[in-house]
């Protein structure tokens, strides 16, 4: 499996989208760092399955910490990123 950045995704609220795919291109898992600046708040970070179960892994005031908790996420996994 590998995790993949879905850049063509990214507009609105996601600012990074990441899926966890595997050798038959299924998304085992989904991660999102979104934006809640457009209602005067911070950056969230979720994971979710197709399944559609959603796991709020964090709350953050500044964008940075929000990604570095998302990618902190992806080395946990112990799948590699195709670091586009």
């Amino acid at each position: 499996m590998q995790w993949k950045r879905r850049r063509d995704l990214e507009g609105g609220k996601e600012l990074g989208v990441w899926l966890l795919v595997d050798d038959e291109g299924r998304v085992e898992r989904e991660l999102y760092v979104e934006s809640h600046e457009y209602r005067g708040e911070g950056f969230d970070v979720y994971t979710a399955t197709p399944a559609g179960e959603w796991t709020h892994e964090g709350a953050y005031d500044a964008v940075d910490a929000a990604f570095d908790r998302a990618l902190a996420l992806v080395a946990e996994s112990g799948h590699p990123t195709d670091d586009r």
